[in-house]
């Protein structure tokens, strides 16, 4: 694949992950190599976000994508910009989530650094306002 084939899958991607409201779980994994290093800024700082965690392969991610959805409600996840750079992209927009549990609500910028190796995602990392992640899991 492209770098332009690589932008391309990962726009479907985020597109489909804003109108399925995070159901879109399988388009994601199908991008992902399967050796995938994959980072989120609040790195399961709290036990209230524990599948915050590093994950290391596809099978990982794929639990850190149902911990996501078990615990949070996603209103919209809008990507508004992309920068690429040979195969590493970077996506920047907004999203919005509601905690389960808590009922308690959060907006936050977001930023996704990825690389790409032979059409797929060998390395992600999310940034993202952490702060109000855990402020809004905990009671």
């Amino acid at each position: 694949m492209t770098a332009d084939d690589n932008l391309s899958a990962l726009k479907r991607c985020y597109e489909l992950w804003n109108e399925t409201k995070g159901e879109s779980v399988e388009a994601w994994l199908d991008l992902l190599d399967d050796k995938v290093d994959f980072k989120s800024l609040a790195m399961a700082q709290d036990p209230a976000i524990d599948f915050t965690k590093p994950s290391h392969g596809k099978a990982e991610v794929a639990q850190y994508l149902e911990g996501l959805k078990a615990d949070w409600s996603m209103e919209h996840y809008t990507i508004t910009d992309y920068v690429a750079d040979g195969n590493t992209i970077c996506a920047y927009g907004s999203t919005a989530w509601t905690n389960k549990k808590t009922g308690k609500h959060m907006e936050t910028p977001k930023l996704d650094y990825i690389k790409f190796e032979n059409g797929k995602i060998v390395f992600f990392f999310e940034f993202y306002d952490t702060a109000s992640m855990i402020s809004c899991a905990c009671d």
